[in-house]
């Protein structure tokens, strides 16, 4: 996702830097768990343990990958010039890329999630305070866009509020649904004992894939993406509202301004209505975080027990849609929080029909 809609906490999940420190992290725990069950020494872990990835570990797994042509190998390579002879033998072994990158894949997931569902909360609260401030403003209901029966502003919002603790409920599914791991290596039928993926996952707080093939089944992706796509969506329908609140002929609500705002750079008395630019913003990028169910729904079809078609588009549209929503969530939050009310404008209305 492009900076100008990134923001610090969340993109930190998406660099290159943390995705390799979590294939690290998932090797680590098949080091522990081969080290529980007796098919390894204990003090290769331990040892293996104190490597630092860094980003001249990085730079130097991108040197070999120009000879290899495969990123896990590379990484692996890398490592593994870091370790003595005795932890070379074990790293990596009866694994197959897909265990780490999979594994680790679950892991940034999980830790997006937790970040989404705190803004989502933060935004239930907010809508919450504004509903109970705007009780009893009072305001017309529009039906088909015409003038229907009165309602108040606080009804509205609070029915937005009841919509968004539903997206926190299929949220917290999805977290839940994501966190699986797997060790089963190359199409699934275990070289390793398959203890050692239980304990490997009890290390990473996973849970072992039930069945997996040489990767994990991409009906999780969707249901992720699904989720998230879900709450933009709704989002999307919120500041629509804002929008036709907002407009000239209509005048219920504007958005805040910080001072010296400029709305339009061929009409400066513009500056004075407030643009409702924010709600635009959150429409506009509605619509990317749709497109994204397409790849999600796509990637779920492989052939046989792997494919690779999925790699490409998974390394696009999960940190984009997962950065979006993100910065989503927090806009559109800011923009409730500091939202203008009329409640004048809004019974002048109510007393035109």
């Amino acid at each position: 996702m492009i900076d100008r809609y990134t923001l610090p906490e969340m993109g930190a999940l998406w660099t290159e830097l943390h995705k390799k420190r979590m294939w690290f992290e998932v090797e680590l725990a098949a080091l522990w768990a081969k080290g529980q069950h007796g098919d390894a020494p204990k003090k290769v872990y331990v040892l293996t343990r104190g490597i630092q990835i860094t980003e001249s570990v990085l730079a130097r797994a991108d040197e070999i990958e120009e000879i290899t042509d495969q990123d896990m190998i590379a990484f692996v390579l890398a490592v593994t010039e870091l370790l003595d002879e005795l932890a070379k033998r074990y790293y990596h072994t009866g694994l197959t890329s897909y265990d780490i990158e999979d594994t680790a894949l679950a892991l940034v997931l999980r830790d997006c999630l937790k970040l989404l569902l705190q803004k989502l909360e933060h935004l239930k609260q907010v809508l919450l305070k504004k509903a109970y401030e705007h009780r009893k403003t009072l305001e017309i209901g529009r039906s088909h866009g015409i003038h229907a029966e009165p309602i108040t502003f606080g009804f509205k919002l609070l029915g937005w509020a009841d919509v968004i603790d539903r997206h926190i409920a299929r949220l917290k599914l999805a977290l839940k649904e994501i966190s699986v791991g797997k060790f089963s290596g190359a199409t699934g039928v275990y070289l390793l004992d398959p203890q050692i993926e239980v304990l490997a996952c009890r290390y990473l707080k996973l849970k072992p894939a039930k069945i997996s093939t040489q990767i994990i089944s991409r009906d999780l992706l969707v249901q992720y993406t699904s989720a998230l796509a879900g709450t933009a969506n709704s989002l999307d329908r919120f500041a629509t509202e804002i929008r036709h609140l907002a407009g000239t002929d209509v005048s219920e609500v504007a958005e805040y301004k910080r001072p010296g705002n400029k709305a339009s750079s061929a009409m400066p008395g513009k500056s004075k209505l407030k643009n409702p630019i924010k709600s635009e913003n959150t429409c506009g990028l509605a619509r990317v975080a749709r497109g994204y169910l397409i790849p999600a729904f796509e990637c779920e079809v492989v052939w046989g027990e792997r494919t690779l078609e999925n790699s490409s588009a998974e390394r696009i549209y999960l940190p984009d849609l997962t950065i979006l929503l993100d910065f989503m969530l927090k806009r559109f939050a800011d923009t409730i929080e500091k939202l203008e009310v009329f409640p004048e404008q809004m019974k002048q209305n109510v007393w035109r029909t």
